[in-house]
């Protein structure tokens, strides 16, 4: 037998049902790559349920047989051996079962989790505008684990009981139909209230997931916004909602609670009150001669293994339906595709950059599809360019960049790389050409070569160099005791805003990409290391087209072109010194920039006769 097959099966799992179809049919695509596993498991099972079946039998021989009275005593210690030998396959199959099965709940939890990850990191950012991460990461944490218990424990557990069950019925009914009848009528009796019951805990299990969730996400959401709560001394209010929250997760545990206590009682109660009843029935029936002493106790000992089987199913049947509920919100989760359509058309090379073309380009966000953020947008980038979109705050600046890098896609017109639509593109392909700075720097937890590196991997030691150089990055990397394997910490906490401004832009230079996209690339600097970032970025963008967005109109006046935008259109374009002659919307968002309207145009004025642009 090989060892579990570490990929998961890419069949689709199925679409929401009830909730015990859907556990079904989880389990069996998860279980379908481990069948050799699983059946091995199975067999072990199948091998301990028999040895356990043979018991009583064994004794019944032992009583009827006068071996305990004395009557044949050369063949006491064959018999006893005999069921010393039952015994020895009985632990031998339990600890295969326990050792198969337990690895199979493992790997098929992982299995599970590599899924759900998967399918989040395929999903467009309006995936994550209606569910909070902490929900989704209660779902990828602890509704996976309840499908691990599930196959790893409860799953075996049930097949055991279900089997010694069956088989004890079997048993009763061969050694006394009569018997056997008053047991199957006990069966009858406790199966309908543990099946009303199972029902009530399905919905309070869902229900305890989802509070769950809503604390998860909650707190995640106050402990990565924690010096925004203690600057405004919001730690008591957020303690009390958390509190709140995990009073209304209480409160429906404890429903969930109460309705399993109520079935354990219901099947445990009627199953040996019944049981009790049987026995005295039997015993009857040896007072009168009818049944010998040991087919008796063969009796009593199969109606203990009934007896017992439905107690413990009972409260296994607990943990079904809390997997039930789990399968059923991850299903949910995995049913939910926002993805973007793969054209699959390869992106040209590229060759100085891109030619970028914005054809009538209409687009509204999924969350609002009512307002128009680009109304009839024409743009056209020529290869090698480096153009510059500056305007107020929600004028459509960064939609430009979600469009680029196919976050979403245009609701109206088309955008054109190369002469080749974008949405027939390969989407992977694509984004491997580009690079991206953001506004807020990303940093990954780990080291900061790892950081450096992300859209790199495999660059060599003197490219991380340059790329550090480039982005004015090497004299604080010197620094650090540990250099580039310095941990950085969760969100780089370990770093300055600067600084992790200044390894994000290492990381695109890095990329060495045909597009190099810059969301307000030195947001973050202070005056020296912005002065430094420019100059690198003025080095970086040769041979590329380069998009750059900003505010701080002094970082793009060495712009090929500037682009103003305004309420979703192109209102302004030409040069930073026509512009500012201009008088128009970007002459006065320079202006703003500084106290003196009149000395900051005068300032701009003299600093843009420095730059080629205005020289020509």
């Amino acid at each position: 037998m090989t060892e579990l097959n570490s990929q998961p099966n890419n069949s689709a799992l199925p679409a929401p049902a009830s909730a015990v179809r859907t556990l079904g049919g989880t389990l069996k695509l998860l279980l379908a790559p481990h069948w050799a596993w699983a059946a091995t498991a199975l067999l072990a099972l199948l091998t301990g349920a028999a040895m356990s079946l043979s018991m009583p039998l064994m004794f019944r021989w032992l009583i009827d047989s006068g071996f305990l009275q004395g009557k044949h005593p050369e063949g006491l210690n064959q018999a006893f051996g005999w069921i010393l030998l039952l015994v020895v396959v009985l632990a031998l199959a339990s600890a295969s079962r326990f050792y198969l099965v337990t690895s199979l709940g493992e790997r098929v939890s992982a299995d599970l989790r590599d899924r759900v990850y998967k399918h989040l990191l395929k999903q467009r950012p309006e995936f994550f505008e209606t569910l909070k991460v902490g929900e989704v990461l209660s779902r990828l944490t602890a509704d996976t684990t309840l499908i691990q218990t599930l196959v790893g424990s409860s799953l075996s557990f049930a097949l055991r009981h279900s089997l010694t069950t069956v088989g004890g019925l079997v048993m009763l009914v061969a050694t006394s139909p009569m018997l056997s009848g008053a047991v199957l009528a006990l069966v009858i009796l406790v199966m309908i209230p543990v099946v009303i019951l199972a029902r009530r805990v399905r919905k309070y299990s869902r229900a305890s997931q989802d509070k769950l969730a809503d604390s998860s996400a909650l707190a995640q959401e106050v402990l990565n916004q924690i010096t925004t709560v203690q600057a405004f001394n919001q730690e008591q209010r957020e303690a009390n909602r958390f509190e709140e929250s995990s009073h209304r997760m209480y409160a429906t545990a404890k429903r969930r609670i109460r309705n399993r206590a109520g079935l354990l009682f219901v099947a445990i109660g009627l199953a040996f009150s019944g049981l009790v009843s049987v026995l005295w029935m039997g015993a009857r029936a040896v007072a009168e001669g009818s049944m010998s002493g040991g087919e008796l106790a063969q009796f009593v000992m199969y109606a203990a293994f009934v007896g017992g089987g439905f107690a413990a199913l009972s409260e296994v049947l607990g943990e079904f339906q809390r997997a039930a509920g789990a399968a059923e919100r991850l299903v949910e989760l995995l049913n939910l595709n926002v993805v973007v359509p793969d054209g699959g058309v390869k992106a040209p090379r590229a060759q100085g950059g891109y030619r970028i073309q914005f054809n009538h380009v209409e687009f509204a966000y999924p969350s609002s599809p009512t307002k128009a953020v680009l109304k009839g947008f024409d743009l056209t980038i020529e290869r090698g360019e480096t153009v510059a979109v500056v305007g107020p705050s929600g004028a459509g600046k960064s939609t430009l960049f979600n469009l680029l890098l196919r976050w979403y896609d245009t609701t109206g017109g088309t955008i054109l790389i190369d002469g080749v639509p974008l949405r027939d593109m390969d989407i992977h392909d694509w984004r491997g050409h580009c690079a991206y700075v953001a506004q807020e720097p990303v940093i990954f937890s780990g080291t900061l070569g790892d950081n450096v590196r992300y859209g790199n991997p495999n660059a060599d030691e003197l490219a991380v160099q340059t790329a550090l150089r480039d982005a004015a990055a090497t004299a604080f990397v010197q620094r650090l005791p540990e250099g580039l394997n310095t941990s950085v910490g969760e969100k780089g906490v370990r770093l300055s805003g600067g600084e992790r401004q200044r390894v994000s832009i290492a990381r695109a230079v890095l990329r060495d990409a045909g597009l190099l996209l810059l969301d307000e690339a030195t947001a973050s600097l202070d005056a020296e290391s912005e002065r430094l970032v420019q100059e690198a970025i003025d080095r970086s963008r040769q041979g590329r087209t380069t998009l750059v967005i900003a505010h701080r109109l002094a970082t793009v006046m060495a712009a090929d072109r500037i682009v103003v935008m305004n309420e979703g259109r192109i209102v302004e374009t030409g040069t930073h010194r026509e512009l500012v002659a201009l008088g128009g919307l970007y002459a006065k968002l320079a202006s703003l920039q500084f106290i003196d309207g009149q000395a900051d145009t005068n300032w701009l004025n003299s600093n843009s006769a420095t730059t080629p642009h205005a020289q020509g």
